[in-house]
């Protein structure tokens, strides 16, 4: 067992180690990392709570280099050791004397482990509900006892406080942005209201200058000034304006959780389509990703909100543009200069099948783990790159999107693959009141 000293020298360790960090992905691992080490244990995994869903969510295992075999399934708070220890909260050893390679379950063989002892703990600070769950497996020396589960008893009260301190400061990030977001918009909505009120009477002076000058018969510069000024009011002001003070209020009602409210019309799927993924093609080249459009120009049109539409594109877009930058290597980067050499691949597809308009739009980056999938269509995902920032607002604002429109969002990912999104919006041929209802179901393949 290890003495008083010992555990206090690990004990100060956990408290430093765990108060450098705010990240709550970062601190589960280190979470997992110390509990791994204070119990000399081979290897184990951890589990976060989701009340909403009844579930213990996996999140990381160690030795790291498991991960990448492991499916990494969710299980109900209630299944198997890990869910009685959840709900009894208490910390439980239990041995497999007779373990082997023949014997191996499922898990076990994908780990490439025989689990001949394990140890699980709840994440929790004493008197409060768990936070989560910790197993740890194959002692390296001797077996789990008595000691490892006071020892652990101590640092899960630490790691369970670390755990908490990072979600509550998540989530300040996340009202933080969200309130400046909030007043961004409104600002920007009553300025826009401001020009989108201001142009019926700008038009009307310009009609009355137009025939005033007929009236007197002027020609020459001032006529080629006021030809200018129109067309600048049609090329620029007019067409805009309504749509900087539709985003404007779009980002405020997203931002303030009211209901979105989209103005649909009649027009062309894939020209929003292309005008929305082109915008996006500097920040494409920056990450050295190469954009590729294969869009149906045969589709009928139907009713939707060209800025909605616009705004999933983007976020999407944006997202593999990310996912790219991310799995291009710094070695390749060094040896080609040039920003107008591309690494990586960006296909945005769009097409119309079986009535419904289908807009595909995948990248050839690292791909995602089926619990990060599972986590953007539940709304949850942060982000999916490591190495990205961001407020992990993007795919749920799709989701919020598309909702508007009876859309649905699958995802196609594989680790070291890419990944694919694809929306199916339902054909709407008439500007009928409430042809479109409430979003169905998402789901992932």
């Amino acid at each position: 067992a290890m003495g008083g000293v010992g555990l206090l020298r690990l004990v100060n360790q956990a408290e430093n180690k765990l108060a450098s960090v705010d990240d709550v992905e970062s601190v589960l691992r280190d979470v997992l990392a110390i509990c791994v080490e204070a119990a000399g244990a081979m290897g184990g995994t951890i589990y976060l709570h989701e009340p909403s869903t009844r579930r213990l969510k996996f999140k990381h295992v160690l030795p790291s280099d498991i991960g990448s075999k492991l499916e990494r399934l969710d299980i109900p708070d209630n299944f198997g050791v890990a869910g009685e220890v959840f709900q009894a909260r208490t910390a439980r050893i239990n041995e497999f004397p007779n373990a082997s390679v023949q014997t191996r379950t499922d898990f076990e063989r994908k780990a490439g482990v025989t689990v001949r002892s394990m140890l699980t703990m709840p994440l929790m600070i004493t008197g409060t509900e768990p936070l989560g769950v910790i197993q740890l497996v194959n002692k390296i020396e001797g077996n789990f006892d008595e000691a490892d589960l006071q020892m652990l008893d101590i640092i899960s009260d630490i790691c369970a406080l670390a755990v908490s301190n990072s979600r509550l400061m998540e989530r300040r990030r996340q009202v933080a942005a969200l309130e400046g977001m909030g007043r961004a918009a409104h600002d920007l909505a009553n300025k826009a209201g401001v020009l989108v009120t201001f142009l019926p009477e700008f038009r009307r002076n310009l009609t009355g200058l137009q025939q005033a000058l007929k009236d007197e018969g002027v020609t020459g510069e001032a006529w080629l000034y006021l030809q200018l000024l129109e067309g600048t009011f049609e090329d620029v002001f007019e067409p805009y304006s309504d749509r900087v003070y539709r985003y404007a209020r779009l980002v405020n009602n997203l931002a303030a959780g009211r209901p979105l409210e989209p103005k649909k019309k009649r027009q062309d799927f894939a020209a929003i389509v292309r005008e929305a993924a082109e915008f996006m093609e500097p920040q494409a080249r920056e990450a050295r990703a190469l954009i590729q459009y294969d869009l149906a120009t045969d589709a009928p049109e139907h009713y939707f909100d060209d800025l909605y539409v616009m705004r999933i594109v983007e976020n999407l877009v944006g997202n593999a543009i990310k996912a790219v930058a991310e799995s291009v290597p710094k070695e390749w980067k060094a040896n080609h200069p040039d920003k107008l050499e591309t690494y990586g691949v960006i296909r945005v597809n769009y097409r119309f099948d079986q009535n419904y308009h289908v807009l595909e739009i995948s990248d050839s980056g690292p791909g995602m783990s089926p619990q990060t999938v599972r986590e953007i269509l539940e709304g949850s995902a942060r982000t999916s790159w490591a190495n990205s920032a961001g407020s992990g607002l993007g795919t749920k604002v799709v989701l919020d999107l598309a909702a508007t429109h009876d859309a649905r969002l699958q995802i196609d990912s594989r680790l070291g693959e890419g990944t694919t999104f694809r929306l199916d919006f339902p054909h709407v041929a008439m500007d009928v009141p409430g042809a479109v209802g409430a979003a169905s179901p998402q789901k992932s393949s």
